[in-house]
């Protein structure tokens, strides 16, 4: 009896599976009519229904403002009245050039005959002709005689400097003609003698461009005294069994860079003292004898009158032999050193110390030519000075 009632339950739950998964007719979609796409704008924070509009023609452009609507309407209502405008000339006008074109008035026939005089030139004077010939001629003159000046100075310079060369090169060499070849040099600059402190400004304040250029670079040809040396020395080759070789001078970025070479009797190297230092200078003022003290402010005229160049030192630093650098630190621990220069340029220098009143009747004196000598310092161009500290084993 259970399994007849089995047997009839599975058969219903097949019947009641099958009609389930049978597949249904697919009833057609039916779709309702669209209409053409329409942008609808809104007064939102883009302001964007604010700038789009909808043409009757379906095409969206953009909402005028009130500024460019007037703007519009003004350029149409020029453009028609351009169009429609007509000129108008009164009939008594028309009647009166119609007239006037017929017979030629007076009026006309007077301009012409102002325009004809106009037409005549007549020639200049001759005085006149000689006055501008003669201005343009001082121009000229002028013009070219600074180069003329330039160039015989400079042709005067060489020959002096190649004087003072063979004079320096003999072996007793004479002292009063090698003062007065170096008094000769200092007056070749009389003719330009305000171009004294640009020269010597633009040496100091020199800056080499490239590397193949060099700041420039002097050797001291010669030194009146050994006094005179050390006011711009180290004087360390007064120490026993030292002898001084040569002193050579750097210029440029407005420093003073003295290289004093040493050499010490014996089987010991040459030593080579640094002295580096800031530069000032200023022209002195025109007074009667020769200036005093360590400010600098005074006369300083030579025998002729010619004024020269206070130039002042500040000694801040020092490179002994061992390569050792040693600042001044204090204020009061700087050396001040002053000169007074005579000639400047890129060839040569000459400067002498500043003179004091300590000694009697020495402010009054020439210090070119004063004690034989005894104060001046020339400095010669040397164009190689690595090469040559080399040789002096001193690079």
């Amino acid at each position: 009896m259970m399994q007849t009632l089995l047997i009839a339950a599975l058969a219903i739950a097949s019947t009641s599976t099958s009609d389930a998964f049978a597949p249904s007719p697919i009833s057609p979609r039916t779709y309702l009519p669209t209409s053409p796409t329409v942008l609808y704008g809104s007064n939102r924070r883009g302001k964007l229904g604010n700038n789009i509009a909808l043409n009757d023609d379906g095409k969206i452009s953009k909402i005028m403002t009130k500024k460019e609507k007037q703007k519009l309407g003004n350029s149409k209502s020029m453009r028609r009245g351009k169009k429609d405008q007509v000129v108008q000339i009164s009939p008594l006008l028309a009647e009166w050039a119609k007239s006037d074109s017929d017979t030629p008035s007076d009026g006309t026939r007077s301009s012409v005959s102002s325009v004809d005089a106009a037409t005549v030139f007549t020639s200049f004077d001759d005085d006149d002709d000689i006055e501008l010939a003669g201005s343009r001629g001082k121009k000229r003159k002028t013009t070219n005689t600074a180069p003329s000046i330039a160039s015989a100075n400079s042709a005067k310079v060489n020959e002096l400097l190649e004087n003072i060369e063979q004079i320096l090169s003999t072996p007793n060499c004479d002292i009063p003609k090698l003062l007065s070849c170096i008094t000769s040099l200092v007056h070749t600059s009389d003719d330009t003698t305000q171009l004294l402190l640009p020269n010597l400004k633009s040496i100091l304040s020199k800056r080499p461009s490239s590397k193949d250029e060099k700041q420039p670079s002097y050797r001291l040809a010669w030194a009146g005294s050994d006094a005179s040396i050390c006011h711009i020395g180290t004087s360390l080759h007064k120490v026993p069994l030292a002898r001084l070789q040569e002193i050579y001078l750097c210029l440029g970025y407005n420093r003073w860079e003295l290289l004093e070479v040493i050499r010490i009797l014996g089987p010991f190297p040459n030593v080579r003292n640094t002295l580096r230092g800031e530069v000032k200078v200023q022209k002195l003022k025109k007074g009667t004898g020769f200036a005093s003290g360590g400010n600098g402010v005074g006369g300083s005229l030579d025998s002729a009158g010619r004024e020269a160049i206070r130039m002042t030192i500040a000694y801040n630093s020092m490179i002994d032999g061992t390569g050792k650098e040693i600042l001044a630190g204090k204020q009061d621990n700087v050396k001040y050193v002053m000169l007074d220069v005579w000639f400047a340029n890129e060839k040569a220098i000459v400067c002498t110390i500043v003179p004091t009143e300590e000694v009697e009747g020495e402010v009054m004196s020439d210090p070119l030519t004063s004690g034989n000598g005894e104060k001046v310092l020339l400095f010669v161009a040397e164009e190689n000075l690595e090469e040559e500290l080399e040789k002096l084993r001193a690079a």
